[in-house]
């Protein structure tokens, strides 16, 4: 890990901690080396930021173009962020990040591709599906709880909260019916698997909320 990523994850980790008392769990779940596509819901913009501090491991992150534009553009590409033109199909983004899981690395992807004002889980974009069947990387579902309210939960008046699953193969969550040619239908097919673990990973949050409980 850069120097000056360990860092900025540690202070980072240390403000959020101080002032939210956020919760995280199954941050085990990352494995710490190999190609890794960490899976998130996205429900702010703060998202990229707190799964990447909760993940511990350095993550590279997939971003919209607009953001590397003077004058912070410099500063997000220096924490791995990689522009990708949203509502085509990037090529030259997704180049960029098949790179970055073929050299072994973590990703950070929302498979959503946009924010979900209301925080309703959306349909996958094959870009998930596609990267994971390229490259072979592990994917590990992750669900965002809270951070669309930071003036509540920076202020501890409400929760925040990450959860990591289990690492899957993309195999594992294509489901059994899908064949394995790689297309359209099969990275819809893994998308789709993705997003039913990161639902169950909502659902959990959502009742333990309710309950006022958590399981480690």
């Amino acid at each position: 890990m850069s120097l000056h990523y360990s860092a900025t994850r540690f202070l980072l980790g240390g403000f959020v901690g101080a002032l939210s008392g956020w919760e995280v769990h199954g941050r085990e779940h990352v494995p710490k080396s190999g190609a890794v596509i960490v899976a998130s819901n996205h429900i702010s913009f703060w998202d990229p930021l707190l799964v990447g501090t909760a993940a511990i491991r350095e993550q590279h992150f997939l971003a919209k173009g607009e953001l590397f534009r003077p004058p912070l553009g410099w500063l997000i590409r220096s924490y791995n962020a990689i522009p990708i033109r949203r509502g085509v199909a990037d090529l030259s983004g997704l180049a960029k990040a098949m790179d970055v899981l073929r050299a072994g690395r973590s990703l950070i992807l929302f498979p959503e591709g946009t924010r979900s004002r209301g925080g309703e889980l959306r349909q996958a974009r094959p870009g998930l599906g596609m990267l994971a069947v390229s490259t072979d990387a592990l994917l590990v579902p992750a669900c965002i709880l809270g951070s669309d309210r930071p003036g509540k939960w920076l202020l501890r008046q409400s929760k925040l909260r990450v959860d990591f699953a289990p690492p899957r193969t993309w195999r594992e969550l294509s489901g059994a019916d899908t064949g394995l040619e790689p297309g359209r239908a099969l990275y819809e097919s893994v998308g789709a698997g993705v997003m039913r673990e990161i639902g169950l990973l909502r659902a959990r949050q959502l009742n333990e909320a309710v309950r006022g409980t958590a399981t480690p």
